[in-house]
This record gives structure tokens, sequence and C-alpha cells, in this order.
């Protein structure tokens, strides 16, 4: 079932307009009175007039008596006040409103059946869609009422389509808004059909039921509405209790009906919970890959396990490893590992695949997991820079030092000859040419003292990053940050700086003004961004756990293209532009440049030393991104995190050079997308330029599928094509909704009046449990006198001198 615009805006009713003729009959003993004195003056009439008229003939008779009756006849008439009542009546059709859950559990199957690979299962979101398009419940519900369209998931959409009310077997009334809409809709609108696809597409990662049927009674509830049809699977995992919204609707008057899709019996399902690897491995080492498997109605069941490769030479993933494991019979996890020797350097991405051998599954998203081992033969050159012996300094420096990969020089500005540090080189001053500086990979600074620096060496520290695609890593701190925010001398610094920096003293290690750590608030760029995963199986969030940071350098805002990761969370500290940043990167020409507000890291020891030992590793890797693939490609991918939750807004940005390394003269280039199981998706995203970066093309996009998703593009002028792969996962609260809540459904219905019904029952059966409320009311109303006119007046004033003139001349006054 396809509408037009020209019914998207409905009717709410329509308005009528009668006139009638009225007298104000008398009802108390009181409003008698005058017809009683009236009463008396006819007969006063009758006996006067036959008397003074005893000798005349009949024709005086009754002459006399017709003018003294006709006057009190009128004076009848003026007491009964007749009056003309005009009315303007409205008739306000009867409403219902289609609630329709679209959060990213409506991305499970619709029913028991699993389905296979060649024909897999119709989702939840399909069947609704069905129902809405191709049943003829919707033609019910307009035979007796209006029918708002509304969808919610973490909260409730706009009003997406109004359906306007229609007899049945009569299109009258849909004529009338046809004609009355298609004035307020251009030419060019009138054929476009109303798509039910993209209505209902699921994306909302929470489902909020009780806050969503209780905004509809507050907002949209009145005395037409008849019910609230709510089509959900009933996974409710956040907001108020069903019972909430019942309450208010049985107050109201207003019916509940749920329509609840979804199976009813618990499915097998097989999932990889977790992978462990580690993150870098020395080349010519071995290193262990194992991975945890659960699932449900799998107990005793036996798996095939299959670990893929995909090395730096290698264009498709090949199976390197195959084990056959029985899944434990208590429902416990099942753990398999493998043992892994690489020979080539490089980055190897790993997946681990399990399949049950026997039987049918009810979903394979989460049957594979992928990680990324980075085999290192070249170590990374890192410079230390710091302007004091800080906590962060010492312990990250000592971390760095001693990973495999990574060679560590340190300068120390307030050492001095003879002092002793853990590096592979002690330095006492900056380099100062560039065949010293090029040789590092990263500058990793803790509140260093800027001003040491020549201007030379500063813009030998700028082209180093912009040209080269040299790391830096600066940590604020509470010496020298400020001095460099209030330095016009620094200017070539500040540029490096991805924050603006406020000119403010900062007092970080003062313990009577800063005495309550603030969790780190990471934002959705932060959740996703691979380098701040730091729990090794990416499974847990160890930032949920960790107190967090007393103080963050005060910050004014974000430069542009400016990524923020994670803003210090103490409500007091918001300043003009917002919550200070306390994580943050930009890329600064090819090189990149990441920024952290607070030294206060090392308390990430106390939860686990693993942690913090992988942050800094993870971030000085984060840093030195734009040197690794300095010169090797013309074009590149820069994302912030492989995997990424259903729904969710995938931020892409591209690095493309011309065969000269200058920016592409082009405002916008296009990507060839591939999703699940490798299909093309048309059309593909479109990148436009960056203002601030020009050699930089942005976008997003929506994934609406859960799967693997690659994006390619073919490098200008060349026959390279690159690629990147990201993981659209089910988001864990919405993944875990395997079998309609038939519960929750039948609770939020109870003692409303409505009821419950599956799917397959809703076209025959919802119509008939909402009654029509329409009502009529008046709108406007006119009264007028019927005899309030100036003839009227002339007319009694004539009967009256035509009484006494009469009189005169008969002599008989």
């Amino acid at each position: 079932m396809n509408f037009s615009p020209s019914l998207l805006l409905g009717q709410s009713g329509t308005s009528s307009t009668t006139s009638n003729l009225e007298f104000d009959w008398p009802y108390l003993w009181w409003e008698w009175l005058p017809f009683i004195l009236i009463g008396m003056a006819v007969i006063a009439t009758f006996f006067f007039v036959r008397k003074d008229t005893s000798r005349l003939p009949w024709f005086w008779k009754t002459l006399l008596g017709g003018f003294r009756l006709a006057f009190l006849a009128i004076a009848i008439v003026i007491a009964l006040n007749p009056h003309v009542r005009t009315q303007t009546s409205a008739f306000r059709s009867s409403r219902v409103i289609l609630l329709v859950d679209t959060s990213t559990s409506m991305q499970q199957p619709a029913g028991n059946d699993p389905g296979t690979s060649s024909a897999p299962s119709t989702t939840r979101a399909e069947v609704v869609k069905t129902l809405l398009e191709d049943s003829p419940l919707i033609d019910q519900l307009r035979t007796d009422h209006i029918v708002d369209v509304y969808t919610f998931q973490d909260n409730v959409s706009e009003l997406l389509v109004r359906l306007p009310q229609q007899s049945e077997g009569d299109d009258s009334s849909s004529q009338q808004t046809n004609a009355s809409a298609s004035d307020s809709n251009s030419s060019s609108e009138s054929d476009v059909e109303f798509d039910w696809s993209k209505v209902l597409a699921p994306e909302g990662h929470l489902t909020r039921l009780g806050d969503a049927v209780d905004q509809m009674l507050v907002e949209a509830g009145g005395a037409t509405l008849s019910g609230i049809v709510v089509v959900s699977d009933g996974a409710v995992n956040a907001g108020k209790d069903v019972s909430i919204p019942r309450e208010r609707a049985i107050a109201e008057q207003v019916r509940l009906v749920a329509v609840g899709v979804g199976g009813t019996e618990e499915p097998r399902n097989l999932e990889v919970v977790r992978v462990i690897a580690p993150t870098d491995v020395q080349k010519g080492d071995s290193f262990e890959f194992s991975a945890i498997l659960n699932g449900q109605g799998v107990s005793g069941d036996s798996v095939q396990v299959e670990l893929l490769q995909q090395g730096p030479n290698d264009p498709e993933p090949i199976v390197v490893l195959t084990e056959t494991t029985t899944m434990s019979t208590d429902a416990a996890p099942t753990e398999i590992r493998f043992d892994l020797k690489p020979n080539d350097a490089g980055e190897y991405e790993y997946t681990l695949r399990a399949k049950l051998q026997e039987g049918q599954e009810i979903r394979d998203e989460d049957n594979q997991l992928s990680r990324t081992v980075s085999l290192y033969d070249r170590p990374l050159r890192v410079l230390v820079v710091a302007g004091g012996p800080m906590r962060d300094y010492r312990f990250s420096k000592n971390v760095l030092h001693r990973h495999p990969s990574i060679l560590v020089d340190v300068w120390l500005q307030t050492g001095t000859v003879g002092i002793s540090q853990e590096s592979n080189r002690l330095l006492f001053r900056f380099p100062e040419d560039k065949e010293t500086m090029y040789e590092y990979d990263v500058l990793l600074a803790f509140d260093p003292d800027w001003s040491q620096l020549s201007a030379e060496q500063q813009e030998l520290l700028n082209e180093w990053v912009s040209n080269e695609g040299g790391g830096v890593f600066v940590v604020a701190g509470d010496v020298h940050t400020s001095e460099l925010a209030a330095s016009d001398d620094l200017s070539q610094i500040k540029k490096l700086y991805p924050v603006l920096l406020e000119e403010v003293s900062l007092r970080l290690g003062n313990t009577e003004v800063a005495t309550t750590p603030f969790p780190v608030g990471l934002t959705q760029e932060g959740q996703v961004a691979e380098f701040l995963k730091v729990d090794e199986d990416g499974e847990s969030s160890p930032w949920e756990e960790f107190p967090g940071v007393f103080r963050t350098y005060p910050t004014v805002g974000a430069k542009a293209g400016t990524t923020v990761f994670a803003e210090f969370t103490d409500p007091l500290a918001r300043g003009p532009g917002g919550q200070p940043i306390l994580i943050a990167s930009q890329r600064f020409g090819q090189g990149n440049v990441l920024y952290l507000g607070s030294p206060e890291m090392w308390r990430l020891r106390a939860i686990d030393e693993s942690y913090f030992e992988r942050f800094w590793i993870k971030a000085v890797r984060k840093a030195a991104e734009g040197r690794s693939k300095r010169g090797l490609q013309r074009s590149f991918f820069i994302l912030d995190g492989r995997e990424f939750d259903l729904g969710q807004s995938v931020p892409l940005r591209l690095r493309s050079l011309t065969p000269e390394f200058e920016p592409l003269v082009a405002d916008s280039i296009s990507l060839d997308l591939y999703g699940p199981k490798d299909r093309p998706i048309l059309p593909g995203p479109t990148l436009t330029k960056d203002r601030v970066r020009p050699s930089e093309f942005v976008g997003d996009y929506r994934p609406l599928q859960p799967g693997r998703y690659r994006f390619e593009y073919d490098v200008p002028d060349s026959n390279e094509r690159i690629s990147q792969e990201i993981d659209v996962l089910f988001p864990r609260q919405e993944a875990a909704s395997f079998v309609q809540e038939i519960g929750i459904l039948r609770q939020l219905v109870e003692g409303t009046g409505g009821d419950y019904f599956p799917i397959e029952q809703a076209a025959e059966a919802v119509a008939l449990r909402l009654p029509n409320r329409s009502e009529s009311v008046t709108i406007d109303q006119k009264i007028q006198e019927v005899w309030d006119r100036k003839w009227l007046m002339v007319l009694l004033a004539a009967l009256l001198s035509a009484e006494w003139l009469t009189r005169k001349l008969l002599r008989l006054a």
C-alpha cells in the first residue's frame, strides 16, 4: 500500500453551519407572570369592547377589538423572545496512533526458523512492513479513525504520516482530503509515493517502549484518541517500566493494543564472544591466538572453527588453521587456542570463524571476530621530551623503552649531565638539523618548556610533522602549558595543538582544589577509537572502571578538523567552549598530533597495569600513523576504529594526492562499497573536500545491516586500488533479543481495554478492539432576535393610534 503526499496531511475533522428559529418558553412560575398579565388584558379587552360598543354595529365592534387583540398578540410574541440561533459545529474524527519499533533488534529473524545462507530468514522489520503495506490493517483502521504513524527506539520520531479517515465503500472523504491537501503540495510532489521501507528501517541502539507510549499519551492524547497500537518485539532494555504508561492510559480511557513480532521459541545460536591476541609481535616470535565461544541451545554440539589470515601481501584471507571442538554441556564458555608464527613483517588480520557442523542457527553475524596483529621488524623511534619528571613521564617512558619494537631517546629538560634515565639515548637538547630530527617517528612531550626551542627548531618541528608525517603526542601539565597558552613567541608550537588552550594558570597537584576524580567522558568517536580499547579482549570497557582524573587543562574549544575522543566530566569546569577536552587528535599536514589534557593516566595502573601499558603503546602508534604511511601511498583511509555498532554513523576520511603529491582538484570523490557477503551497495558513499585539509575528503555512512563492509577507492592516475574494511556489530543490548517478550507486551495492555495479538492475527483483530471516538463540538454560535425590528414598533404604535382615533370618531373616548 503506497500513499502520495496528498494523504500525508489528513483531516482532523469537518465543520457545518445550521440555523434554527427558537422561542424562550417559560419554565419557572414567575416567568409566567407577563403572560398572565397579557391574558388578563385580553379578557379586559373583550369586556370593555363589548360594553363600549353595545349600541354599535358588529363591524365597529370587530374593528376596535381587533386593534387591541392584535396589539396584545404581538406583545405575547415579544414575550416569547423569538430568535434565530446560528451554530457552527466541528466534527472531530476518532484517532489511532500506530507506534512501530525501529530498534536494531527488529533486524532479528521474525520467526523460529533460522533460515539458510542461500535463503536467509525474514527479519522482524520486514514482516512489519508487509503488515502495514500489504495487509488490510490500515484500511480497517481508517474506516473509523485517522491513523497517525510514529516510530520509536531510544526516542520517538516526529509524526511520519497521517492517514485520513475513510468510510468503508465510500472514497468521498479521501477525495476531499486529496483536493484540500493538493492545494498545499506542489505538482512535483503529487506523484511521490510514501516508502514504508525507509520509515521502518531499524537503526536505534536502545528500546524505550515505556517512554515512547507515555510520551504519546502526554503529547498526542485527547478525547478523540481511541487507542495506541504498538508494534514491537517487546525487547525493552532502557527507560520506564511499561506499567507507568499503562496506568496513564487507564486513567485517560485510551486503549493500548500490542502487536508482537518475533519468534516465541528459544533458538539455537553460536557466538564468538571474544578473541584474545597480542597487538604487536616481534618478527620471528610465536604467539597465541585464542577465542571464547558461547551460545544457547548448542550444549554438546560439534563446532568447526577456522582461523583466517590476511597478510600484507595477501589479496584475500586464507584459512591457515582449522579445528573441531565440542561445546560444553553445562552451558559454560568454551575456549579454543591456536599457535601462530608468521614469517614476514607487516600487519596481519586474523579472523576466527565458527560454525555448527549440524543444524541451523538463528543468526550467523556473531560467528566471527577479527583482530589485527602487527609484526614489526623496524623499531619505532620515539623522542620523549619532559619539562619535569612527572609520574606519567616516568611510568610511560619505562613501558615504551621495554617494548621490543620501540626505541626511546629521552630529553629531560630539568636533568643535568650525569643523570640516569632508562632509555636508548639520553639527550640534553632538542635536535637541531633535519638529519637528526627525521630519524624519529614520534615526539612524546610531557608538559615541555617549549621556550627552550629556538625559532629554527620550532620551524624544523613543524616541517617534520607536516611534510614528513611525524607524529606528536603532547601531554598538558601544570607548569609550562599555561606559559605556552599565553606566549606570542610560540605560535609555531601552538599551531600543532588540536585544541585552543585557555590562558590561565593551573594547579593540577593541589589537593585542596581537586579532591574528586571525574570519569573519562568518551565521545562517540572515542567509544570506537581503536587506540582507546585498552582491554586486550575488547569486550569490557576499562574506562567505565577507571575513577578518572582530578584536573584537566582548561580549553576554549577544538580547532577545525579536530576529532575529540574524550572530555573532562566535571560540570563545574565547563567553559564557553563546553567541557574541557581531555583527549583529541588532528591531522597536521601528513602527520598526526594527539593531545592529552591531564598527566594522570598513571592512575590506570591501579586497575590493571596492562591497561596503562596498552594505552601508551597504542597512543604512540596512533600518533605515528602518518609516519608509517608517508611515501608509501598517495591515498589511504583514515578511520578511528574498525568496529561499529549497527545504526551508528561511520565517519569516513580519505587522503588522496596527485602523482606530484599535490591535493586533488576535485570537490568530491566517490567510493565503492561492498556489504555483507560481498554484495555491492549502490550508490556508494560520496566524500567532500575538507575545507581545512584540501588533500583530504570526509563523509559518513550509516550501515543498516550487521556484517563486514569494504570501502574501495581507485587512486587517480594509477592502477592502484585501496580498500578499508569495517565490522558492523549488533549492539549488545539489542543483540540479546532472540525471542519475542510476550510478557512485557501483555503487561503493557493489561486493564486498558486493549489486548495483545501476534502479528499473524493483527490484520483481523486489531481494528475490532478500537472503538470510534469521534465527536461533534460547537466552535461558534450567534443569536439574532426576530422581534427587534423598527417596523414592528411602528406597527404597535399604529395599532394603538388607530384604536384611539376610531374611538374618537365614534365618540367613545
